[in-house]
């Protein structure tokens, strides 16, 4: 199993939801609204640095997990220029 953190920023969160739903992820943890900064520059909420992300976390089975990654970097491809998702797939151990 893997823990994938997806970081989300962009106007409908549910997309990655639906995306979790549809490839049996078997739960995730969603939060936001989340403030912070990286490559893509700086989400602080306010209107120097506009915008917000959202946050999930999700313990999925290692047989769902590419076809669930391929299906986030294909929804990251079809997105607007000013949205961001990003995935990080982490190897756990044990999930209790």
């Amino acid at each position: 199993m893997k823990t994938l953190l997806i970081v989300y920023s962009g106007p409908d969160a549910r997309v990655v939801e639906q995306l979790l739903d549809e490839h049996q992820a078997g739960g995730y943890t969603e939060v936001g609204p989340a403030r912070g900064a990286g490559q893509t520059g700086r989400r602080a909420g306010t209107r120097a640095w506009p915008g917000e992300s959202t946050v999930f976390m999700s313990v999925v089975p290692s047989e769902r997990v590419e076809s669930l990654r391929a299906a986030l970097v294909a929804a990251r491809a079809s997105m607007a220029p000013s949205d961001r998702l990003h995935v990080v797939v982490l190897p756990t151990d044990s999930f209790i």
